[in-house]
């Protein structure tokens, strides 16, 4: 009997809830025409569109492409590409086996996930063109979708142009390329091109290029027979990353700026920076040139150039055009780390600063019968200063210097040669430690000029400025 009651009770409560349920989707019959909101219904009584009723192109402005209009050949592919002629926007609404030329300014086009793909022989035109022709539009966007196969160039757009979610493969050259004022970001380019034996010198193009006063951010670029990544003057490169590429990694003009980047296995150097540019919080490895080769004026920060086929770091002078030659570096360095590299860690010439840097295991080893080993952890001209660093284990000296340079609070232990190694005494080195190394702690010998003796922690009558030899 209990059971049974219980059922009965159960059945009731069902009964009552699926009302609530039905009731909860709302009225499912469509409204009569006397329906009381008449501004918001589609049909009138007679079935047709009311006069404030919103069509597809208004909801979603924009002409698609390819159109099924017979009436717009320049967008329906009957002249063999589609010509985007208009300001506006555009969007794919299927995959294209045709190339895209933009003859305006202020176009918008969204790929919409879909691919623009090259299948036939040999090589085909620019997938998406809106510069290097006559006339050069600008003001271009494209963004979200694919450009593959073996176009002559992927996206080559104008000035004041936006690239963004868009991914090139298979491209040999330049996989995007916009002018001055762009903006390129998450987008990838990976080439054809592959490191090892036959792979190919690099071509003159880049994986990405832009022109001055651009930015390219969170970009991937890969498998380039030419640079990388490359921008002119005053560009901005930032959380970008560079693998496998037969020429440079990240290239900029004057006035760069690369910060959270890394580069990793270049034909030649990985971050090459003219001059008055600064780079920050980044890596270079494995590259076939100098890991870092900057110009006069920059500032490099939180930066490791590790097992590279030439120095860790190479700071050049430069000469703007039409000006007489700069002789003075005049570059900062902190916090910079270089290691396993086959020439110097740091090589330099005038007017640097480094502070809180590393120089370990460096250079090339010598031949029996040939010439000895090579590689000083820190190699600098004249007047520059280095404070609180550590050179260690590297296969020549640990710091070699010129004339009016500044050692302070550094160490340098286990060099193949020196510890500090000087053209005079016309050079300040004080308050230093040195252990280990294989000639010497310092050359020539310390206690005259600025180059403070060495001594060991029980010496008595310690010079204030002595340096500590273990």
């Amino acid at each position: 009997m209990k059971t049974t009651s219980l059922l009965r009770r159960s059945l009731a409560a069902l009964t009552l809830l699926v009302p609530a349920l039905a009731f909860g989707q709302g009225q499912l019959t469509p409204p009569p025409s006397t329906f009381s909101y008449l501004g918001e219904r589609a049909l009138d009584a007679t079935g047709s569109p009311v006069a404030s009723m919103k069509t597809l192109m208004h909801i979603d402005a924009g002409e698609h492409i390819p159109s099924r209009d017979a009436a717009k050949p320049k967008l329906n592919g009957s002249l063999g590409y589609y010509e985007l002629d208009h300001p506006g926007r555009y969007y794919l609404t299927e995959n294209l086996a045709k190339h895209i030329i933009i003859a305006s300014d202020n176009v918008t086009l969204d790929l919409g996930g879909f691919e623009i793909r090259y299948s036939g022989v040999g090589t085909g035109p620019v997938a998406v063109q809106g510069a290097g022709g006559p006339v050069i539009y600008h003001r271009t966007k494209v963004m979200n979708g694919r450009i593959r196969g073996n176009w002559i160039q992927g996206a080559l757009l104008g000035n004041d142009s936006v690239v963004n979610g868009v991914d090139v493969s298979e491209i040999a050259t330049y996989g995007i390329k916009v002018g001055h004022d762009s903006l390129v970001s998450q987008s990838r380019v990976r080439g054809p091109w592959l490191p090892g034996p036959g792979a190919g010198a690099p071509g003159p193009h880049s994986g990405i290029y832009t022109g001055t006063a651009s930015v390219i951010s969170a970009c991937t670029s890969t498998g380039i027979q030419g640079i990388g990544i490359q921008g002119q003057d005053n560009v901005r490169v930032v959380d970008c990353t560079v693998n496998e590429v037969a020429g440079c990694g990240i290239v900029t003009a004057h006035g760069g700026a690369v910060g959270g980047s890394s580069v990793r296995t270049c034909g030649v150097t990985g971050f090459d920076l003219n001059q008055g540019s600064s780079l920050h919080n980044s890596t270079a490895t494995s590259c076939g040139g100098a890991g870092v080769h900057v110009r006069n004026g920059c500032s490099l920060q939180n930066v490791t150039s590790l097992n590279n086929s030439s120095h860790g770091f190479l700071v050049e002078n430069t000469s703007p055009p039409g000006m007489p030659p700069v002789f003075d570096n005049a570059t900062n360095l902190l916090q910079c780390v270089a290691q396993n590299n086959t020439g110097d860690g740091f090589r330099v010439t005038s007017e640097c600063s480094f502070t809180h840097c590393t120089a370990d295991r460096n250079g090339m080893p010598g031949m029996i019968g040939g010439p000895p080993a090579t590689g000083d952890g820190f190699y600098f001209s004249d007047q520059c200063r280095l404070t609180n660093c550590v050179a260690s284990n590297n296969l020549a000296d640990g710091y070699h210097g010129n004339q009016g340079n500044t050692i302070d609070h550094c160490s340098a232990s286990s060099n193949g040669k020196f510890g500090v190694e000087v053209a005079s005494d016309q050079n300040n080195v004080i308050h230093s430690s040195f252990r280990s190394n294989t000639m010497a702690a310092i050359q020539p010998a310390p206690g005259t000029g600025g180059l403070a003796p060495v001594q060991t922690p029980n010496t008595p009558g310690v010079n204030p400025f002595a340096n500590l030899g273990l």
